[in-house]
């Protein structure tokens, strides 16, 4: 597979305005950035019949997806093929089936909590907390939108065979409230509307859900609150059970992690620690799904699913400080 945007491609990048991943899958810069992996130039690439032109270049250079030294072209984040893969993989799974016991307890108590928990538990525990828990002991790279990086910043990486089924999230930050949106393949694009919605900004900046419906850019009507102003997602403070139960749940998994951590090496630099922690959460998830301790809402594999259905997905947190 000589094209890398029919791999999985992963970004950590939250609060990106536009990630990486719909430049690799313009014209042929996933088969540019494949054969340049390793380095490459423009008369190797015409004999793979890959002639791009100096826009192509410009573009995937402007999102730091190659660099560019005199005629040598180079893949600027880590591929990971096959090989790789299946060994990372087989070296992950016994280290999540390790730790699954130890959350058990926890894991059990938010999904008692709630009445939809699966985006709670991936978002704000899994995929949430355990950040913070690496950020205190381990440099992550930053997030923030810089001038030098205007559009995403952080760490991508291309990986194959693809993740089935594999769960991110994408934030909206307002001034008092955080919506945390839990996406797949097949919803993400109608979750990217409901985040570019002007009026669920403002009230997340007043620390608030918007009342009524939120209308995105397709005409679809998003509604947060129910008719008698209540949320209909999940609303999270620091103060909470969830919150409590989910710290326990990311101390053992940063714990457990960053003791095996030294065994993979520092093969793909900074982003060797979030490789990994992405292949160990998505095996977590997978195995109290089976386990029966949690289920996947069907939402999560419908790119049809209406934006009643997708509140699953969606979460409120209320930053500190704020209502």
């Amino acid at each position: 597979m000589d094209d890398l945007s029919k791999w999985g491609l992963y970004c950590f990048c939250l609060g990106a305005r536009s990630t990486p991943h719909h430049v690799v899958e313009m014209d042929d810069n996933g088969r540019v950035l494949f054969h340049a992996r390793e380095g490459t130039t423009r008369a190797e690439l015409r004999e793979h019949g890959i002639e791009p032109l100096e826009s192509q270049l410009a573009l995937l250079r402007a999102y730091g997806l190659l660099t560019v030294e005199g005629d040598r072209l180079t893949t600027a984040f880590p591929v990971l093929g096959p090989a790789e893969m299946e060994s990372l993989r087989a070296r992950v799974k016994p280290l999540a089936e390790k730790i699954v016991p130890e959350i058990l307890a926890d894991v059990s108590a938010i999904v008692d909590s709630l009445a939809s928990a699966y985006g709670v538990l991936f978002g704000y525990v899994i995929d949430g907390l355990l950040w913070d828990r690496f950020r205190a002991v381990a440099a992550l790279p930053g997030t923030e939108l810089t001038l030098d990086r205007p559009y995403w910043n952080g760490a991508f990486w291309a990986s194959y065979p693809p993740r089935a089924g594999a769960t991110g999230t994408n934030e909206v930050a307002g001034a008092g409230a955080a919506l945390t949106m839990v996406w797949t393949d097949p919803t993400v694009r109608a979750l990217n509307r409901l985040a570019d919605a002007p009026a669920l900004r403002s009230a997340l900046d007043r620390g608030e859900l918007p009342l009524g419906p939120v209308t995105t850019s397709a005409g679809e009507e998003w509604r947060l609150t129910g008719d008698d102003g209540e949320p209909a997602i999940p609303v999270i403070r620091r103060e909470d059970p969830v919150h409590e139960h989910g710290s326990r749940v990311a101390d053992a998994i940063a714990s457990a992690l960053l003791r095996e951590l030294p065994a993979f090496g520092p093969q793909w630099g900074e982003a060797t620690l979030l490789i990994v922690a992405h292949e160990l959460i998505w095996d977590l998830m997978a195995m109290l799904e089976a386990a029966g301790v949690v289920d996947r809402p069907v939402t999560f594999d419908d790119p049809a699913a209406t934006p009643d259905a997708l509140r699953a997905h969606l979460f409120v947190t209320v930053l500190p400080g704020a209502g």
